[in-house]
């Protein structure tokens, strides 16, 4: 008779963290399914999981360690032991340390998917102060920067069984992987038919074409569409007025502000009718209550970045926060968050202020994030609450230029996890240059990814069915502080395969002597050190498995005072309170850079006509299509059948006039380069736009030079912008989702017996 087990596990084939039931038979997986007792999911689960089976054991799986042995690029390698690498490597980073100093050396990462703080504790004890680049400085954190400056933490995600009205701005749950979020909408639009629910999106999605309200804005204008809601609201005083009063800052410099963008100006501005803005105005302020999530699209905009997700912080104060069903902040609680397990206290000032592009765009840096730290710790009794994996991201555009010119000081090494910095990284052809100029460049992946490629060393990594998974705790999973919901590996890692802790751990081993390791990594195993982080909410990485905790509870709705002694301590922001007018901002930039303002995208028919004239389209960069994730699973058969090829969406009578049809492979074609995807006509595109697919490289291609993958050529990054002077001024966020673009037949395809 064969062994049968069932397994608990967490999804991470996007960072849905779904739960799943494995069948394990004689250690073998032969099923997976939604599991019906997990609290996120309910059972639920996307067609990401009928592939992942085949992606566990994938020929295309990275299994050993391996070290590069002919040209870089060559695609010539050695395998070795995980000690030998790691012992090679150690060397080597000290060396960089010793002769250029640590902050010489690096790191990038992609999207999280688990509660992680690893590598943090690596560059603290390095001495590097150039974490996190790559997926922080676009996605997700430099909204969790923003709201934290002005509320005091980042929001929290969908928490209520009922809210009056939804407003999906630039976010799109049905492809993007939020699909715990995608059911709980469903529901809601099931169960209440009265419900309300505002798209904010130049383009038609599956939740636009639904909405009671679509505005279909010009790419880039979000920060004047906020604007010009909050003129209605605070002109028409709709605003929570009681909330306002009592726990807001700045309010009256906002009402003053907001003045300038009045519906009908706000309309040239956005090209919507100006009674379609009022109307969702009205709708968001009195259809209480009311939930706006975080969407990616304002993070990814470039020079309006910080300042869009200011407006958009501020209008969700503006009817109030932590009332059931709307924007939710979680009380202070015994937890430990991100940062303790980071140690940033390791990181001596001296290195901190050497931090590339933190002196000319302090905000999503270190300066803010002490800042924003020292706030906070009036309220959540530690030194550093925020994770700064999240909220002191790297630039990419200062680090190029180290790379390129050593000023102002040379960067030398690059460790990669999790990371496909050709896709997520502005103007790929630069970091194609760039990884050429590196003298050491090591990998933690999944697969040969054009990165991995060009690496010294790639080391193999577990995936979720292979190792435990923790979801939440301080500031992770749903941003409440206090979730703790594990899963458990279905099976041990294949081959040679580790997970990201052992990663860290080993690599910890092979670079700092034996007394740093026994004091600072003294968890032997992942699992070891989720029980420490859980420790204080009394439970263990297993028992959050059968019994996940969520304190407080979605139920438990924060007040504004400790519900021990009942004292009151507000928000954790410098005044206490919701900066209407950020006080953070004002200290590291000035007066005006305290309000939320609208400024044009760095290329715009309006900023630059004379380059609209020449590249007469608007391109919308970074669309997503299920079931992939970001540059993730090109090469699994189960996924690439269902979509094999890159598409961007195109209105018939803009192709009609530029003589492509539907399915024609095309260029789109930037100042900075071009790229080929296939033309689909959608006549809810604006004709003025082209919205084109992001993450596309062909991993059947040779893996060295000079294919690599086919790393640029339908990669939309080859179109997009990194020059410092054209990223926003505050956080220095880069222009991943904004051109000016020209679409034209590509007659003369290269490589076309590769496409058919």
């Amino acid at each position: 008779m064969s062994n049968v087990e069932y397994k608990r596990a967490l999804c991470f084939a996007s960072h849905a963290n779904c739960g799943v039931r494995a069948t394990v038979e004689d250690g073998k997986i032969t099923k997976l399914e939604g599991d019906p007792e997990c609290t996120v999911s309910q059972g639920r689960v996307c067609e990401r999981m009928d592939f992942q089976l085949e992606w566990l054991d994938h020929p295309k799986r990275c299994n050993y360690p391996l070290k590069r042995v002919g040209a870089r690029g060559s695609g010539k390698w050695e395998r070795l032991t995980w000690d030998q690498a790691c012992a090679e490597i150690g060397e080597k980073l000290r060396y960089l340390a010793d002769e250029y100093g640590p902050e010489s050396v690096i790191f990038s990462h992609g999207t999280g998917r688990t509660d992680e703080w690893y590598e943090g504790r690596f560059f603290n004890l390095y001495g590097s102060p150039n974490l996190a680049m790559g997926g922080s400085e676009i996605c997700w954190c430099p909204t969790y920067t923003n709201e934290s400056a002005t509320y005091g933490q980042f929001a929290a995600a969908f928490t209520a069984a009922k809210t009056g009205c939804v407003v999906l701005w630039g976010h799109n749950p049905a492809q993007s992987g939020d699909f715990p979020e995608h059911w709980g909408y469903q529901d809601l639009f099931a169960n209440d038919p009265d419900a309300k629910l505002i798209v904010v999106d130049p383009r038609c999605t599956e939740y636009a074409a639904n909405a009671d309200v679509w505005l279909r804005l010009r790419p880039g204008t979000d920060g004047a569409m906020a604007m010009g809601w909050m003129n209605v609201i605070i002109n028409e005083e709709l605003y929570d007025k009681e909330f306002v009063e009592a726990w807001t800052y700045g309010f009256e410099d906002l009402k003053k502000a907001v003045q300038a963008y009045p519906p009908e100006k706000v309309a040239e501005i956005c090209w919507v009718p100006a009674e379609k803005i009022v109307k969702a105005a009205r709708m968001y302020a009195t259809c209480l209550p009311a939930y706006l999530p975080w969407g990616l699209a304002t993070d990814a905009i470039g020079r309006n970045q910080a300042q869009a997700n200011r407006a958009k912080a501020c209008l969700k104060a503006l009817i109030g926060i932590n009332k059931a069903g709307q924007t939710y902040l979680a009380p202070p609680n015994d937890v430990l968050p991100h940062a303790t397990f980071e140690m940033p206290e390791m990181l001596p000032k001296s290195q901190r202020d050497k931090q590339l592009g933190s002196d000319r765009f302090p905000f999503h840096s270190w300066p803010s994030y002490q800042m924003i730290s020292d706030a906070q710790s009036r309220v959540f009794h530690h030194p550093y609450f925020l994770s700064q994996n999240a909220t002191c991201a790297q630039n990419w555009c200062a680090v190029s230029e180290a790379i390129r010119t050593g000023k102002p000081y040379p960067v030398k090494g690059l460790i990669a996890q999790a990371s496909n910095p050709f896709s997520n990284l502005s103007n790929t052809q630069d970091v194609y240059e760039c990884v050429k100029l590196l003298d050491l460049v090591i990998t933690h992946e999944y697969t040969m990814t054009p990165l991995a490629m060009l690496s010294d060393y790639v080391l193999p990594a577990a995936g979720w069915l292979e190792r435990p998974q923790l979801w939440g705790v301080g500031g992770g999973g749903p941003c409440i502080t206090g979730v703790a919901l594990t899963g458990e590996a279905a099976v041990p890692p294949l081959y040679e395969r580790r997970d990201n802790y052992e990663f860290w751990r080993s690599l910890a081993e092979g670079t700092f002597d034996e007394e740093t390791c026994e004091k600072y990594w003294s968890w032997q195993t992942t699992e070891e050190a989720y029980d420490a982080m859980l420790e204080p909410q009394g439970t263990s990485a297993r028992g959050a498995i059968t019994d996940p905790v969520f304190n407080p509870s979605p139920e438990e709705w924060h007040k504004m005072s400790d519900p021990k002694t009942g004292q009151l301590y507000g928000f954790g922001t410098p005044t206490g309170k919701v900066e209407l007018r950020s006080t953070i901002i004002e200290d590291l930039f000035d007066e005006k850079e305290a309000l939320p303002y609208y400024e044009e995208p760095f290329e715009s028919p309006i900023s630059t006509p004379d380059v609209a004239e020449a590249f007469p389209l608007i391109l919308t960069a970074g669309s997503r299509v299920m079931p992939y994730y970001h540059s993730e699973y090109r090469q699994v058969n189960g996924c690439r059948d269902r979509y094999p090829e890159p598409h961007f969406q195109i209105h018939p009578e803009t192709a009609a006039n530029l003589g492509i049809g539907d399915g024609m492979w095309c260029w789109i074609e930037t100042r900075r380069g071009r790229c080929l995807q296939k033309a689909k006509l959608d006549a809810s595109v604006s004709p003025y736009t082209v919205a084109a697919q992001h993450g596309w490289w062909f991993p059947e291609l040779p893996e060295s030079e000079p294919w690599l993958g086919g790393w640029f050529m339908s990669n939309i990054n080859m179109c997009t912008d990194n020059d410092p002077d054209n990223c926003c001024r505050l956080s220095g966020v880069y222009n991943v989702k904004l051109a000016q673009c020209n679409v034209h037949r590509a007659d003369d395809v290269p490589f076309r017996s590769l496409f058919g």
